[in-house]
């Protein structure tokens, strides 16, 4: 590792002081390009190449929800990464602003929780979702600054997206109180652009998941399913393709970004494709109606030409009518969904133990096994956010699909 800084990347105007560190833009002399800037002050006795050796997991995770680490430069007493340079700003210039509508918060909050569940299935959890770690592109996407290190778990996960959706509505800059209560901010609320079952809704849905009964695919869920929520209006556009890079490609944590380019490709060779098979599937449709007409084209002419008796009066009883059976709205579970082939649920697989593990570590472990989960959270003497005992217990088999349940302390009170 070497110094890159100066004579590869030229720092510019700062952007923010951040919890980690500092945001600047910059300049690529190399590629001609715009860059960020993130630098990070060394602690004592902390040495800087072993910062960087944490990050060849993270650098390796290519996905528009995330600012994609381009490369690393050790200094002396710092250590500075190179993130790609989107167009656009903080999400925290526009939290207290109250100008977006109530679609438009709800999806892309949604959004996010989407690119959250992408990570949590690599592996990468524990970063923060405040407005002061968040990025907005030109396209009302957000996605997430420093993902690498471990920030505060009240703005981690669901219960972050929570906080981030009430700042939204209310305009406030901090959200203040204990997590559970967060909800009593957006009652007091008045929200022009929702109706009041949409509020309604989204209080429901926020109070389950800061008092533990709802997880952060139960709260996308939810959210994708709110009362005329206009979602599929108001969610802008459609994202792009996923991609994840091999970690044998990262060579000095410099992203190849031909490579991203060729995973475009394969994705537009597919559209063809696809629109051939909707071209057979009208041709058939249209082929399937003439055959009906010229199949009644004949039969009337038989009845027509056929020779004809005495015609006796017909009487025609009417038909009783089947009593029209009521549709019933079944619930749709919100349980987590396990991320992996669904062919597979049917596999045995073993409980992991979750116990002494951070809320975000248990929920990234059971998903690993693909398994569902819920989680609980209760007065302990186990430091806040800390599993306290799951059920079923470690160790025992059982078949991927099936639910795992864990407490999860919230220290005493």
């Amino acid at each position: 590792m070497h110094k890159k800084m100066g004579t590869r990347y030229v720092p510019d105007t700062q952007i923010a002081a951040l919890p980690h560190g500092t945001l600047k833009y910059g300049d690529d002399l190399f590629l001609t390009r715009k860059v960020l800037l993130y630098q990070i002050e060394l602690q004592p006795g902390q040495v800087g190449e072993d910062y960087i050796r944490t990050l060849h997991h993270k650098a390796a995770f290519i996905h528009d929800g995330f600012q994609h680490i381009l490369d690393t430069s050790v200094e002396e007493d710092s250590v500075t990464i190179i993130l790609q340079a989107k167009p656009g700003s903080l999400f925290s210039n526009y939290v207290n602003r109250k100008e977006m509508s109530f679609p438009t918060i709800i999806a892309m909050i949604a959004d996010l929780g989407v690119s959250l569940l992408d990570a949590m299935e690599e592996r990468i959890t524990g970063f923060t979702v405040g407005a002061e770690n968040l990025w907005l592109d030109d396209h009302g996407k957000l996605s997430v600054i420093n993902y690498w290190d471990k920030g505060d778990p009240q703005a981690q996960g669901a219960i972050g997206l929570c906080r981030l959706m009430i700042q939204l509505f209310t305009g406030s800059e901090t959200i203040t109180g204990a997590f559970e209560v967060m909800h009593t901010h957006l009652e007091r609320t008045p929200i022009p652009s929702a109706t009041y079952e949409q509020k309604l809704a989204l209080i429901k849905l926020i109070k389950l998941v800061c008092q533990g009964h709802a997880s952060l695919s139960s709260l996308i869920f939810g959210l994708r399913s709110l009362p005329s929520s206009g979602l599929k209006q108001d969610a802008g556009p459609i994202p792009k393709q996923i991609h994840y890079q091999n970690p044998s490609k990262i060579q000095n944590h410099v992203v190849d970004e031909s490579e991203e380019e060729e995973d475009e490709d394969e994705v537009n060779e597919a559209a063809p494709a696809a629109n051939k098979r909707s071209q057979s599937l009208s041709a058939l449709s249209k082929a399937g109606i003439g055959a009906i007409a010229i199949l009644v084209v004949v039969l009337v002419t038989v009845w027509a030409l056929w020779p004809s008796s005495k015609v006796e009066p017909v009487v025609v009883a009417p038909i009783p009518t089947a009593t029209p059976l009521t549709p019933t709205n079944s619930p749709v579970p919100s349980t987590t969904k396990p991320l992996g082939d669904s062919n597979k649920q049917s596999q045995e697989v073993v409980i992991p133990n979750l116990v002494g593990l951070s809320q975000a570590d248990a929920e990234a472990q059971a998903l690993a096994a693909g398994l569902h989960y819920n989680f609980l959270i209760e007065a302990n003497d186990k430091p806040k956010g800390t599993v306290i005992k799951q059920d079923p217990t470690s160790g025992t088999k059982g078949l991927q699909g099936d639910n795992v349940t864990f407490w999860v302390s919230k220290g005493n009170q």
